[in-house]
């Protein structure tokens, strides 16, 4: 891999999970990186492989900046790649889901709100259930002691 196919992969596995900002900072962020180890005397090869894998710095970078960044948005896409590149464990297609879209949060807290409803619910149906059940329940045991000690 040469720098220029680092940075195009680099560049377009961010694109449209981060902000333009992001991509750019990232992108020279990376650029002079590698220029100034070249510049020490390094081979860009090397450079190039102790960084690693383009995708895998994406996503880390994904990651870090999606929660800080609005413009992350819920996305899904197939790619096609080799079967023999190390990033695809599964074979052949990579999904990608990011979790910081407006729609996901509204999605989570809607579930919460659903969830402390029902305990809610079922917490009030228990009470009034002992509120009419407990008299009953009271008159049953003192007639279960009665009819014991007169021996019917």
């Amino acid at each position: 891999m040469t720098k220029r196919q680092f940075m195009e992969e680099l560049r377009s596995s961010l694109e449209g999970m981060v902000s333009q900002a992001v991509i750019q900072e990232n992108m020279n962020y990376y650029e002079d990186y590698i220029n100034e180890q070249i510049r020490n005397g390094k081979n860009e090869q090397d450079v190039l492989n102790e960084l690693g894998s383009p995708r895998l710095i994406a996503r880390s970078i994904i990651d870090a900046k999606g929660a800080d960044d609005d413009y992350v948005q819920t996305e899904y896409y197939e790619e096609e790649q080799d079967e023999g590149t190390p990033e695809d464990m599964f074979g052949g297609n990579t999904h990608i889901f990011t979790m910081n879209s407006t729609k996901f949060k509204l999605g989570c807290l809607l579930s919460v709100i659903i969830f402390i409803f029902i305990i809610y619910l079922l917490f009030h149906v228990f009470s009034a259930m002992m509120v009419v059940l407990g008299p009953v329940i009271i008159i049953g045991v003192i007639v279960a002691l009665i009819m014991k000690i007169t021996g019917r």
